[in-house]
């Protein structure tokens, strides 16, 4: 499954959304949300970096999980706006299976951490760079898997599966402002 959602992601997803199955959505997203916290750990130990990188990595599990069900529940409320009904459920079951490539992520944190020992920060920056496709490549397969649930035309999938970043957007945005202003008041 995992190579069909490099090679044929609509294929892979549509089959996916056609016999959907939530134990596998479930354990897509746990054995990312483990395999990030092992890989995160590994990096603190290789590269060092205090606390605060363990209390991050220990929290990576739990922040997958929620946002997968917090988007899936705006999803599926843009996808009701738009006159669709809701089907969470199935939602849940593909959508989990697009967590897996985000595990790249955390392996590039941790060759950025072991970078130090192989070549420095030129290395550190390379490797850096490829964060970027892998979270658009996660944040496509949303999409994708969104439009073979819902059957969508490809733009209104696309819409609607940026909900979740939209609003993740906004509240770092508030988050932002919120405490400027209590920089700027001198309370903090």
């Amino acid at each position: 499954m995992l190579a069909q959602l490099v090679i044929r992601p609509r294929h892979a997803l549509g089959a996916a959304a056609a016999r959907p199955s939530l134990a596998a959505g479930v354990l897509a997203v746990a054995v990312t949300g483990l395999l990030s916290l092992t890989l995160g750990l590994l990096a603190v130990g290789v590269g060092g970096g205090g606390m605060a990188p363990v209390v991050l990595s220990l929290a990576v599990p739990v922040m997958l999980a929620v946002f997968w069900l917090v988007s899936a529940l705006m999803v599926s409320g843009g996808a009701r706006l738009m006159g669709m009904p809701p089907r969470r459920r199935e939602l849940l079951a593909v959508t989990g299976l697009t967590f897996p490539p985000l595990v790249l992520y955390t392996v590039i944190a941790l060759v950025q951490a072991a970078s130090a020992h192989w070549g420095g920060d030129a290395l550190s920056t390379a490797v850096g760079w490829l964060a970027l496709p892998v979270v658009c490549w996660f944040v496509a397969l949303n999409a994708v898997a969104v439009r073979a649930v819902y059957d969508l035309p490809a733009l209104s999938a696309v819409a609607i599966a940026l909900l979740p970043y939209a609003a993740l957007s906004a509240v770092l945005l508030l988050l932002v402002v919120v405490l400027s202003a209590l920089h700027a008041a001198g309370l903090i």
